[in-house]
């Protein structure tokens, strides 16, 4: 699970990490959903500027780029299907998240997020 530090919010409950070339490939595309408490973890082999695209994504998502301290360096809220996007700074984890949900739990950069066991 990952949390937002500052609140103790849930940002995603179950959480798929994306750390090989094909799972970082896929992401999202060609799924009918996400649901509310999922997100995807990208972890990036060294830091760098990971632009997105949501094609073949047919539903909106946020994105939220993380260092390796996990502090927020970067957000995308609403991302629409067949879109694009490159981050402003480099960035070692990525995840992505059912739109809607970096307002709901009030992230902004510089805000630190936590991965914990559930339990």
């Amino acid at each position: 699970m990952i949390v937002h530090e500052p609140t103790g919010k849930i940002l995603a409950r179950n959480v798929e990490v994306a750390d090989g070339f094909w799972s970082r490939l896929r992401g999202l595309m060609f799924r009918r959903n996400f649901e509310q408490d999922s997100g995807i973890l990208f972890s990036l082999k060294k830091p760098k500027k990971f632009s997105v695209h949501t094609f073949f994504v047919f539903f909106p998502i946020d994105l939220i780029y993380l260092d390796s301290d996990l502090v927020v360096v970067d957000l995308k809220e609403d991302m629409g299907p067949w879109s694009t996007y490159s981050p402003n700074t480099k960035a070692s984890y990525l995840l992505e998240l059912v739109s809607g949900k970096i307002d709901d739990v009030g992230v902004k950069v510089g805000d630190e997020v936590v991965r914990r066991d559930e339990g």
